[in-house]
């Protein structure tokens, strides 16, 4: 009875407020029309906006990055062959110069009056033989007349000897043939004695001249000393002396380094030695922008020993530095390239992970109401080494398809989308 009076009061309430009640019924009636109408049930999300890419084969590379040391294949350092005050420094720090280049001048003190010196005598050496030579041309030139003189005696004796026996003539000019027969031998001798000392005096001034040459020439390079000069081509360094520092030999005045080619020190590691050969192309690459430096070199030397406390392999690869971009003595990051082969390429963007597995959402054309509609599928994927901004895919991805590559992290399995350019 008790139970029947509450609730005769609450629908005596219910009915007592009509706006209420209207209220409810409608209420009631839009629920039963939702149940009953399954177009209303099932409302379409939007399509997302977002960022495609076709897949296309490319080349997967297998890499390791080391860091290693550039060294100049030509590096030198100035230092005078002699003692003396710097006089002069004719280039700057920096500066880009040609072999025989003169870079310093030393004080010449005494050096090129030596020199001066030295080339005086040795033109009055050159005049001495001069001389000689002159004296050996009369010398020569007398012994002929004395040979000739004493064969034209010869014969006047012979015919005076054989008119003597006929008893043609007397005996008294076979004597005076005789004599002058005579005369003319010691003629021939003392001239054939001029010859030899005259050859002699030539000999002496021929040796006399070369010393004279010599002492010129050391005085010159005593003189070219006073020059320091650039060996090779290449770029100045810093100089530790000044103009009026007085140098000693050996004293570095500054030095001059060749960066147009640049030799790269590597330590690979041992366990790579099967995979390291002659030929290997070797990246340089900048640690900020993660781009490559310059052109790539090649592995062009390989040591013969293993490091023993490193277990490691010194390999050396040649860089070309036309543009100047690189330093001797400077650590960078290099990127040996072990092995090319075809293979898939994907955003490292396209990538979700979930449950340490990576995915992809790959895209599918379908029809919905009637209108077309691209949606998107997620596809677990396996990955390989990161390749610049890309990951390589080892699986779960074919060339033509297409993959979304923004937006990922509001989409869902099946969700449609609307392709953005």
């Amino acid at each position: 009875m008790l139970q029947g009076h509450y609730l005769l009061s609450y629908f005596s309430k219910f009915f007592a407020n009509p706006v209420l009640a209207i209220a409810l019924m409608l209420t009631g009636f839009t629920s039963a029309c939702q149940k009953n109408n399954p177009a209303a049930k099932a409302v379409s999300p939007p399509a997302l906006p977002v960022k495609l890419q076709k897949i296309d084969a490319s080349t997967l590379i297998e890499s390791s990055v080391f860091v290693g040391s550039l060294e100049a294949q030509q590096k030198v350092t100035l230092q005078p062959q002699t003692q003396g005050r710097i006089e002069s420094i004719l280039v700057s720090s920096g500066q880009r110069v040609q072999q025989g280049t003169q870079i310093a001048s030393l004080s010449l003190d005494q050096t090129q009056a030596n020199v001066a010196s030295s080339i005086a005598a040795a033109s009055s050496a050159q005049a001495a033989l001069g001389t000689a030579q002159a004296q050996l041309q009369q010398a020569e030139a007398q012994r002929t007349r004395a040979a000739a003189n004493v064969q034209l005696q010869q014969t006047q004796f012979n015919r005076n000897q054989q008119l003597v026996g006929e008893g043609a003539i007397a005996r008294q000019e076979l004597d005076i043939a005789r004599n002058n027969l005579q005369t003319a031998n010691a003629d021939l001798q003392a001239a054939n004695k001029q010859v030899a000392a005259s050859g002699a005096a030539i000999r002496q001034a021929q040796a006399n001249v070369r010393q004279a040459q010599a002492s010129t020439a050391a005085a010159q390079v005593n003189l070219n000393f006073k020059r320091v000069v650039a060996p090779i081509t290449g770029v100045v360094g810093f100089f530790p002396v000044k103009v009026g520092d007085y140098v000693n030999t050996g004293q570095t005045i500054t030095t001059i380094t060749q960066n147009d080619s640049l030799d790269l020190n590597l330590s690979v590691p041992s366990n790579r030695l099967n995979q390291l050969r002659i030929g290997l192309p070797v990246e340089l690459i900048d640690p900020t922008t993660q781009k490559l430096i310059g052109t790539t070199g090649a592995i062009n030397s390989i040591s013969p020993s293993v490091s023993s406390d490193q277990q490691s392999i010194l390999s050396k690869a040649r860089f070309a530095n036309s543009q100047g971009r690189l330093r001797d003595g400077q650590y960078v990051r290099a990127r040996v390239i072990w092995n090319r082969q075809p293979g898939i390429l994907i955003p490292t963007v396209a990538i979700s992970r979930v449950a340490g597995q990576s995915f992809v959402f790959v895209t599918e054309n379908k029809t919905v109401n009637g209108k077309p509609q691209q949606i998107v599928h997620q596809r677990l994927v396996r990955l390989g080494d990161i390749q610049g901004s890309n990951y390589q895919v080892l699986s779960g991805l074919k060339s033509g398809e297409t993959i979304v590559t923004s937006g990922i992290l509001k989409l869902r399995e099946g969700a449609p989308i609307q392709p953005q350019s």
